[in-house]
């Protein structure tokens, strides 16, 4: 296990400590993952993957997750009695998981690069959809829109490269594109697993850890470990959880807060502090968290 998660962690120390004595190039990479990496892994696994009940039960199960995590993290946040805009915070940062940059770093790492495309499809059917349309809602709730929210998300939905990649790939399902194509498109996905792991050591801001910590813990708590058993009861009812994408599924369950969601929660006026400090501690109790995850249903 420990060999597994290592190169994780190596890259994610590599993205922090070359953001901290050198500078944070996370835009510039994020804009290449998006338009190149995840497309090509689009187009090389969707093509060639069976469409089956498996996919659908991916789908199903990713909204279920976030389901329950907006009702839990509703019911404790009132309890709490945060602010509307804490509230909206709370709940953005407890429901939506850094499903992909995060998610697909450890699929990869605990699996292989052919069970990614199960993260793929949650995280482009389930979390990036949901976000875009009932997380927007959450956060034009809590933080009063500013002035452009609405239109970046707006291009965010129409003019996403994966999204548009996916479908794509959903038309030539079964075609073989020539060699030479082929070849590119495995290039391009091999640069997808260091890439986004890079970004997330640079997107980490270990110093703010100490603000707002209660709900930082208490959200993780929810996102990582509560909603994750909750899921994990359901499934075993129904599902055959020796299944590799079964096991996927539940990880991506498992996964830390969404860097995308904090993004859109700073833009829409949420509480950043609160926002960007379960992002950064999300992700380094993800090293251990993750890991209990994958022996619990291995």
């Amino acid at each position: 296990m420990i060999e597994q998660i290592a190169p994780i962690f190596l890259f994610v120390l590599i993205g922090y400590l070359f953001k901290i004595f050198k500078e944070d190039i996370s835009s510039a990479l994020i804009e290449f993952v998006i338009y190149f990496s995840l497309p090509a892994l689009a187009l090389s696994k969707i093509r060639t993957l069976e469409f089956n009940d498996r996919v659908l039960k991916v789908i199903i199960i990713s909204y279920v997750a976030m389901f329950l995590a907006f009702l839990i993290s509703l019911l404790i946040g009132k309890a709490l009695k945060l602010s509307k805009k804490d509230l909206a915070t709370f709940m953005v940062v407890s429901i939506f998981g850094n499903t992909s940059f995060v998610g697909f770093s450890y699929i990869e790492s605990l699996y292989s690069m052919k069970e990614v495309v199960y993260a793929l499809i949650y995280d482009q059917l389930g979390s990036f959809i949901a976000l875009l349309t009932f997380g927007v809602v959450i956060i034009s709730w809590g933080g009063g829109k500013k002035e452009g929210f609405k239109k970046d998300v707006l291009k965010q939905i129409f003019l996403s490269p994966p999204l548009f990649a996916i479908v794509v790939a959903i038309y030539f399902h079964g075609t073989s594109f020539p060699p030479y194509l082929e070849g590119i498109l495995d290039k391009l996905q091999a640069t997808l697993i260091p890439l986004v792991t890079i970004i997330v050591g640079m997107k980490l801001e270990l110093k703010a850890l100490r603000y707002y910590f209660r709900e930082n813990v208490i959200a993780l708590f929810i996102k990582m470990i509560l909603v994750p058993f909750l899921v994990l009861v359901l499934m075993d009812m129904s599902i055959d959880m020796t299944q590799i994408w079964a096991k996927v599924t539940l990880l991506e369950v498992a996964m830390p807060p969404m860097t995308m969601a904090t993004v859109f929660a700073i833009k829409g006026g949420l509480n950043k502090d609160l926002a960007i400090n379960t992002l950064a501690l999300g992700i380094i109790v993800s090293f251990f968290s993750i890991a209990v995850w994958n022996i619990l249903i291995s």
